[in-house]
């Protein structure tokens, strides 16, 4: 008999600790991560005419030499302990986010370090992925390295283009909630319910099932009505 657990990542039924589905989108974020590092170091120059939060350029002391946000990014992290009174400033480092994250995988497996590099660290993470995916802690994990892809995304202007689907409703929350996005990896995602995501085999049984219930109800509407 076969075992089902409730995926640690979208709470989904799977026969694993993470259901193959997050697995696969969790490696497609970690292999774009090194192409977004290298867009991110070509984005360091502040855009013209004004700062990097929307303000204008024209301050009374001497501006920062690039952009706020990728010299945040490509920066080191602070190497004082952050304390409940006190929060990082700016989204976490880069390559911090992806060391910290090796660090756990190396001790976890009792593995040699590898060099602070995207390239290794990233090749460490993927590799021992299937672990990861075995730990409880891979719903951090997971959130961490999408935020840090998404907030890349957004700097360097290679976020993925929106199509809201129009007319299928939200299988959970019922809501006309359901978009696209170009590229990615499903079919169609819920903006509100993180555990919808659906490929093009249930998109499109969504679809028909939906269609099927509003074609019943304009046919029993005919039948009751005078």
């Amino acid at each position: 008999m076969t075992e089902w657990f409730e995926c640690y990542v979208c709470s989904g039924q799977s026969e694993s600790r993470t259901c193959d589905r997050c697995r696969s989108r969790l490696r497609g974020l970690l292999v774009q991560l090194p192409e977004q590092f290298a867009w991110l170091t070509l984005s360091r120059q502040r855009v013209r005419g004004g700062g990097s939060d929307g303000r204008s350029s024209k301050r009374l002391h001497a501006p920062v030499p690039g952009d706020e946000r990728v010299l945040n990014l490509l920066g080191p992290a602070s190497r004082r302990a952050v304390t409940d009174a006190e929060d990082q400033t700016g989204a976490v480092p880069f390559l911090e986010v992806l060391a910290s994250w090796a660090e756990v995988v190396t001790e976890g497996l009792r593995l040699p370090p590898v060099r602070r590099h995207v390239t290794t660290l990233t090749t460490r993470l993927t590799e021992h992925l299937a672990w990861v995916c075995e730990q409880e802690w891979v719903v951090d994990f997971e959130a961490e390295i999408r935020e840090l892809v998404r907030t890349t995304q957004q700097i360097t202007m290679t976020e993925p283009r929106k199509e809201l689907l129009r007319g299928v409703t939200c299988p959970s929350c019922e809501g006309l909630t359901l978009v696209r996005y170009f590229p990615g990896d499903w079919a169609a995602e819920c903006v509100l319910c993180p555990s919808v995501k659906l490929d093009h085999l249930d998109y499109d049984g969504l679809v028909r099932d939906q269609a099927q219930r509003a074609h019943e109800g304009v046919k029993s509407s005919a039948t009751d009505g005078p």
